[in-house]
């Protein structure tokens, strides 16, 4: 008995220190992707360019499309992204948390958003808030930080109150800050009720949640006589330098899965076979390697399709696929995300209002598969009619909020898929009805 118990005491200890090492080395590829992103930035340029290029990103209203790389420099674009990525990381670490879909998801979808909204200054009240909450409700904040990272899509407010309404910086800063704390409060239960709206059908859960609260801000300020709208700024001079990037960043990551996945491609498959439905997490399905292939395949199609619509990379657009393939943790892959970006582009296409090369159609195309559990669970032809809707209706959202909910697309998507969702399992269960019909007949 004593020898049985020291075994599985062994045993315990053993599998304990396994699955301490996965989780170190996890943290340790998050953290180094990090780091390219600020060597990147600080070696691309003067630190005098970098340093000037970091302060308009502080001090910038932020709403969409506001492309840091336009507003500061390249250099200081990629440090920002860097930075309040690795700040995301080293808190969901120190508060212990396994890295699954979701997180992964969370961070780059921080990294990405990074490139054209979201900066240290504007974030962090909002993760304050999600703490504040935590405590009110006397739960572990491991359970919110997911959700208030991704509640930063909010973070134009912020800036906006700060440096976009013309008060004095000692009122204003209180002011943004406060309300950015607000946010962080309220999102976590909203979120969770929210995701009964959409099903799960919209992978941008708090992105929807983001831009009903987004709304109802802008509509308070409007009515008070404050002016918001969106903004336009991109850059058009970075295109190669980016497309090394995701293309270098994409193979080491593929890389770096195959090694971990024992030198194999199992598991992808097991990817492929899911719908993508919230909550659907690779990790647990397949494991970190194949989670990791899947994500860099999902970059490599996002960036083709980049190329087939003939744009020009921008800010806002690597910002768009590093949040996508983020979520390809989480449940897009190629064969559920596929009919989405066709649907997109032949929908621009035909479009007499928009060009297949333009930032706004591109980032729809991107962010429109977000939509890809209808594709994955309803069929191609359903993927296809989502893309279509989400392309229609995205570019008119826009207003509700302002440009000051940097998840337009998610806030889009959640519209989409709370149309379709409940006709379309109405189909589904007249079908069966009919099926069971026939069976009795014959």
């Amino acid at each position: 008995m004593a020898n049985n118990n020291g075994q599985t005491l062994f045993l315990h200890t053993d599998k304990n220190r396994s699955e301490m090492i996965d989780k170190n080395r996890n943290y340790y590829f998050l953290i180094g992707y990090c780091l390219i992103l600020i060597l990147i930035g600080v070696f691309s340029e003067p630190l005098s360019f970098l340093w000037s290029g970091m302060l308009r990103i502080l001090t910038s209203p932020s709403n969409l499309l506001t492309d840091y790389i336009e507003l500061g420099t390249f250099g200081s674009a990629f440090v920002n992204s860097g930075l309040l990525t690795l700040i995301s990381v080293l808190l969901a670490k120190k508060e212990n948390i396994p890295i699954n879909g979701p997180v992964i998801a969370a961070l780059f979808t921080v990294s990405g958003c990074s490139f054209f909204g979201k900066n240290m200054y504007n974030s962090i009240p909002i993760i304050v808030g999600g703490l504040f909450y935590a405590n009110i409700v006397k739960k572990p904040f491991s359970q919110f930080i997911v959700v208030s990272l991704f509640g930063s899509a909010l973070s134009p407010i912020i800036s906006y109150l700060t440096f976009g309404i013309s008060l004095p910086l000692m009122f204003s800063i209180p002011l943004g800050c406060s309300v950015g704390i607000f946010i962080g409060l309220i999102l976590p239960p909203l979120a969770s009720h929210i995701l009964t709206f959409h099903k799960g059908f919209s992978l941008y859960n708090v992105g929807f949640t983001s831009g009903l609260i987004a709304m109802l801000f802008t509509g308070i300020l409007r009515m008070f006589g404050w002016k918001i709208e969106g903004k336009n700024l991109v850059s058009t001079d970075y295109h190669t330098k980016l497309l090394f990037f995701l293309l270098f960043l994409f193979f080491i990551m593929f890389l770096l899965g195959f090694i971990v996945n024992h030198f194999s491609l199992k598991g992808l498959k097991d990817i492929s076979k899911t719908s993508g439905k919230l909550i659907t997490d690779f990790i647990s399905i397949s494991g970190v390697g194949a989670t990791m292939m899947n994500m860099a395949l999902m970059g490599l199609l996002l960036v083709g399709y980049t190329q087939i619509s003939h744009s020009t990379l921008n800010g806002p657009i690597v910002g768009a696929i590093l949040s996508a393939v983020g979520f390809s943790a989480f449940g897009n892959h190629l064969l559920n995300s596929l009919p989405l970006l066709v649907s997109v582009f032949l929908t621009a296409q035909v479009s007499s209002v928009f060009e297949v090369n333009q930032t706004t159609v591109v980032l729809a195309g991107i962010f429109g598969t977000g939509l890809a559990p209808i594709a994955g669970y309803y069929g191609i032809t359903f993927g296809l009619i989502a893309g279509f809707l989400h392309m229609s209706l995205v570019t008119n959202v826009s207003y509700l909020h302002g440009g000051l909910n940097l998840y337009n697309n998610g806030f889009s998507t959640g519209f989409v898929a709370a149309v379709m969702v409940p006709l379309l399992d109405n189909i589904l269960q007249i079908r069966k009805v009919k099926q069971h019909a026939r069976k009795r007949q014959s």
